[in-house]
């Protein structure tokens, strides 16, 4: 609420300077004088057409007259009191200032910015890896661990194990899930073994840490769903690989992306409008800066990381 005050005063100050520059008004103009600031039909008028345009209520003629005039005797008494000179109050009227001039000059060019159908193709073309649903396979493993140190028996007893784990997954029917019962046999992978060893989806383009590059590698490289491997050797130990299911690479089509594209690059065209925006006002006020007082003023330690330092465009939301 106090900010909404401050903020209201700020305006009526602002007010207060532009209408001190006006002539005086004939008497017949004249609804009110209070001290030296006369309040003629056209500001009357302007108050109750500014109450309409913003929907708010209108009160009798009179009533609102009376409003005016304890609005104009407050702002002459804050005045008195120097609030108008204070810097919170000067700050306001600054931001208001700042605010309408963005309003007037900026937000037209904003506003004008616009992306051709031929920018939206160019940019699909441009990023269309982003927009390619790579291939993916559906693998079940089997696993069997060695340890690094493990002495040429222990290696031989694994190996036997995954070859005869091979052999009844070869004989499993064609309907099994995955590695089905061998899995939970065989496998020593908790996370998979009751459930078929089916360890999910795989994309061409993330290959998962837990398992080894080479198997999986090996399970894409299955032709078709059902396909199983041999015996593979990874270095943690021996692997069976099945292939469950496939999917091909597909590429989104432009027309479900269309818009997502045009909001970004009407988001770039935008932050490059406000840019601009700001460099030219830089360049009409002639700016300068001393870099080396600038790194001799005393300055408490930054609250924000660099990003957040970093100077952004100031425009509007997009319309």
């Amino acid at each position: 609420m106090k900010s909404f005050l401050r903020i209201n005063l700020a305006c009526a100050v602002l007010a207060a300077v532009v209408f001190a520059g006006c002539s005086k008004k004939p008497a017949a103009d004249v609804l009110a004088r209070v001290g030296d600031r006369e309040i003629t039909v056209a500001d009357f008028k302007a108050e109750y057409e500014q109450r309409q345009r913003n929907r708010l209520p209108l009160p009798d003629r009179q009533v609102l007259l009376d409003q005016m005039i304890d609005r104009e005797t407050f702002l002459q008494q804050a005045r008195a009191a120097g609030l108008d000179q204070t810097v919170e109050v000067r700050r306001a009227c600054e931001d208001i200032l700042i605010a309408k001039f963005k309003e007037s000059q900026l937000d037209p060019k904003v506003s004008a910015v616009k992306v051709t159908p031929e920018e939206i193709q160019a940019d699909y073309q441009k990023d269309l890896a982003h927009f390619t649903q790579p291939a993916k396979a559906k693998l079940a493993f089997i696993f069997i661990p060695v340890d690094a140190r493990a002495d040429t028996n222990k290696v031989a007893a694994a190996a036997a194990r995954a070859s005869e784990a091979l052999q009844q997954a070869g004989a499993l029917p064609s309907g099994a899930r995955g590695f089905g019962q061998v899995a939970a046999d065989f496998s020593d992978d908790q996370a998979t073994r009751y459930r078929g060893g089916d360890a999910g989806w795989f994309a061409t383009d993330s290959i998962a840490d837990r398992w080894p590059a080479e198997v999986v590698a090996a399970g894409f490289a299955l032709k078709n769903p059902g396909d199983l491997s041999g015996v593979l050797r990874a270095k943690n130990g021996f692997y069976l690989v099945k292939k469950l299911d496939a999917r091909t690479a597909a590429v989104t089509p432009l027309e479900q992306v269309r818009s997502t594209i045009e909001r970004r690059l009407l988001l770039a065209k935008q932050l490059e409008a406000g840019r601009q925006f700001q460099e030219q006002a830089r360049q009409a006020a002639k700016v300068s800066t001393d870099a080396a007082r600038l790194a001799a003023t005393a300055y408490p330690n930054p609250t924000t990381g660099k990003t957040a330092q970093a100077r952004m465009p100031a425009f509007p939301s997009t319309p």
